[in-house]
């Protein structure tokens, strides 16, 4: 199930992996099925991947402690409980790793506490993965994009300048950086005077197409018995998402019409994430005071700049909700909301004011 829709992107990927080509900047659509297809290719392609997450990392120390614990956890697997501090400090495997680092220029007792300059432990938490080991090591950072944008001023920018140069000196390490659509790592790959320009290649992973994933259903079809158009109906009302589209499946009835089915396996998923879903739209409130205006009228089909708000505002807003990954551009002048759940919620809570413009929308679209 993983590679439907993306069989395409699957081999790109692999290609990429195994070709070491230094940097590369995957861009991938928001839950689009990236991280799984990233976290399956690294263990496919690479004999040795790391795989960190960045979404729980606020700056550059909290990275370079995620990228350190990883390193050991994957490298020198018998040392990690003493990295974590839950092996005693006499521990044996530990001792050993802590005489190699320290050989090798790189004191581990500050990246094991988070203490000193953030980018300092930066350089030497991805300098630690040639420490551990002499093998060619892949290092992939997911959702770098998301944490950049939620940094102040330039530390998304130095922590990027950090990262090219680490790579850079360390001739063994393969860099992977996960970004989102127009989000500041694939758009410093094409800006001059940012230290990443043109320092590696962009791979765009798209969110499949209903189209697509039937498709691929067909090519991988020894694997599975579902038909075809349950798939691609259930699929329309994912808008494409992967997960949300086998979790829609998985929930349906196991007989009836395509449509009936597809329709029961939706509802049956919206109801069991209700309370997650309608706790996500009390909070955008918190984002942005515009936000709910806007996912409601993105939702309903309206124009963002349509709605009783100043074009600062409506700007402001649809930033924001690009960096925290809500809403996105899956074409140019063209807004859309990232989850499906949340815009069938907000198509049926949106404000008053905004059923209003719809409505007069409507009416003139049918005068024409």
């Amino acid at each position: 199930m993983l590679l439907i829709g993306h069989l395409a992107e699957w081999q790109e990927l692999l290609l990429v992996l195994r070709e070491r080509r230094g940097l590369t900047v995957i861009v991938g659509d928001p839950i689009s099925g990236t991280s799984a297809l990233l976290a399956a290719a690294l263990v496919e392609a690479t004999p040795r991947g790391i795989h960190v997450d960045a979404r729980r990392c606020a700056d550059a120390l909290d990275l370079a402690i995620a990228i350190a614990d990883a390193s050991i956890a994957a490298l020198a697997p018998d040392a990690s409980a003493w990295w974590l501090g839950s092996a005693p400090p006499s521990n044996s495997a530990g001792l050993r790793l802590s005489r190699m680092l320290g050989s090798r220029g790189i004191d581990p007792q500050p990246l094991r506490s988070g203490e000193g300059e953030a980018l300092a432990r930066l350089r030497e938490a991805v300098e630690l993965t040639s420490a551990v080991t002499d093998e060619p090591i892949t290092l992939a950072i997911d959702h770098l994009g998301y944490m950049l944008a939620n940094m102040r001023g330039t530390a998304g920018r130095a922590t990027l300048d950090v990262l090219r140069a680490t790579r850079q000196h360390v001739h063994s390490l393969d860099l992977i950086l996960v970004d989102h659509p127009q989000g500041a790592i694939s758009r410093a790959l094409g800006d001059p005077r940012h230290p990443l320009y043109h320092a590696g290649e962009r791979l765009h992973i798209p969110r499949p197409t209903p189209d697509q994933v039937v498709s691929d259903l067909a090519i991988t079809q020894p694997l599975t018995a579902i038909p075809e158009d349950f798939v691609r109906r259930t699929a329309e009302l994912a808008d494409g998402v992967p997960s949300l589209t086998w979790q829609a499946i998985a929930m349906s009835p196991a007989s009836g019409e395509a449509p009936s089915r597809a329709l029961s396996g939706w509802e049956a998923l919206r109801r069991a994430c209700a309370t997650s879903v309608r706790r996500e739209w009390e909070l955008l409130r918190r984002v942005h005071p515009a936000a709910q205006t806007l996912v409601a009228a993105i939702s309903t089909g309206l124009k963002p700049h349509g709605i009783t708000a100043a074009s600062k505002t409506v700007a402001d807003g649809l930033n924001r909700l690009r960096d925290v990954g809500i809403a996105w551009q899956p074409a140019q002048r063209t807004w859309a909301i990232s989850d499906p759940l949340l815009a069938a919620y907000a198509r049926e809570h949106a404000q008053p004011s905004t059923r209003m413009l719809r409505a007069r929308h409507r009416q003139r679209r049918e005068q024409r």
